[in-house]
């Protein structure tokens, strides 16, 4: 079967990263726009944290020829993805990162701990050989996308704050409209927040966007699919650390240690992408596991991608009521559920 049609809207930090790995390794999608905003960082740094992705791949391809057959979505047949910057900050409110989490780049500080993943110069021409690159706003790109593909054929999946969908949604309901679904990872329904008591990172970061998104979903022209992917069940899908950085990666004093099989590249990467957040987590006292909260909703994407439903093998969806908290004292990003 054709692959679907994929619009990714991100705001690349650790777990967005591990996502985008996997949706560019898998043959079920076609990416055909990555837009960036704000929210694990700054949407410059943000924006330079996809190169690091592509970057990195070629890297590795250069070392592993015989690994091309994995990433089909790496150059597939001249194929460029459209790659745009997007919204700075939220709708209104205050700007909030999670640098706290993800380091002041987004990445875990590679910026200043690793520069050789910084991105080469020949990443950045307007003809690069991996993305194309627009000089729209990413809202006016997910418009272009909708626009110019059948309607009902493209899903649009969100994994950091929903303003660049928001604003798309605003500026052309119309063409909006002619999205496929809508799949977002964020909110909680009936488990705790993850920024505070009661709020997860990304509804948090926009709460604004996300309540417009819900309020305009039902009254454009062809009201469309909105899938959440929250952490209900992001929280639950969890990979231990031990399995994703090789046990003697580091020394006794948190330094690079010599392996014994020397990661490959992509491998290396990923491992250093992933100690601050170990770092982070064990401080506060948690378990040793990371939560895969993006790339679970990238592999719901993959996994639904044939089907004419939001549905899959293996999930279920369950229609919930609620509404979003905006401004509260404490409460600001809470999904407000009716439990009647």
């Amino acid at each position: 079967m054709a692959p679907t049609k994929l619009i990714l809207d991100t705001d690349p930090g650790v777990d967005d990263v591990l996502a985008l790995f996997l949706l560019i390794a898998s043959p079920e999608v076609q990416i055909e726009a990555i837009t960036v905003c704000f929210g694990n960082t700054t949407v410059e740094k943000a924006y330079n944290n996809t190169f690091k992705v592509y970057q990195v791949i070629q890297t590795h391809l250069d070392a592993h020829p015989e690994d091309a057959h994995r990433f089909p979505n790496f150059r597939k047949d001249g194929h460029r993805p459209h790659y745009a910057k997007g919204a700075q900050g939220p709708l209104h409110g205050q700007m909030n990162l999670a640098e706290y989490f993800h380091g002041p780049d987004g990445l875990s500080d590679i910026s200043t701990t690793h520069p050789q993943y910084d991105v080469e110069p020949s990443f950045w021409p307007i003809d690069n050989p991996y993305l194309n690159l627009s000089a729209k706003p990413a809202h006016e790109v997910i418009l272009d996308i909708l626009g110019r593909e059948p309607a009902g054929t493209v899903t649009l999946l969100a994994c950091g704050p929903l303003t660049n969908v928001s604003r798309a949604l605003s500026t052309s309901p119309d063409v909006f409209s002619r999205v496929r679904r809508v799949v977002s990872m964020g909110g909680n329904l009936d488990v705790p927040g993850n920024t505070s008591a009661t709020s997860e990172f990304n509804f948090f970061a926009d709460p604004y966007a996300v309540r417009h998104l819900l309020e305009e979903v039902q009254k454009v022209p062809s009201p469309f699919q909105f899938t959440l992917v929250p952490l209900d069940i992001t929280s639950k899908h969890t990979i231990m650390f031990d399995q994703l950085i090789p046990r003697d990666a580091v020394d006794g004093e948190g330094r690079a240690a010599q392996l014994a099989v020397p990661e490959r590249p992509i491998e290396a990467f990923i491992s250093t992408l992933l100690r601050r957040p170990r770092k982070v987590l064990s401080q506060l006292g948690l378990t040793d596991d990371f939560e895969m909260h993006d790339p679970l909703a990238a592999w719901y994407v993959i996994r639904s991608a044939a089907a004419e439903i939001a549905t899959a093998e293996g999930w279920k969806t369950i229609k919930r009521k609620f509404v979003i908290e905006t401004a509260g004292e404490y409460t600001k990003g809470m999904c407000i559920v009716d439990r009647r």
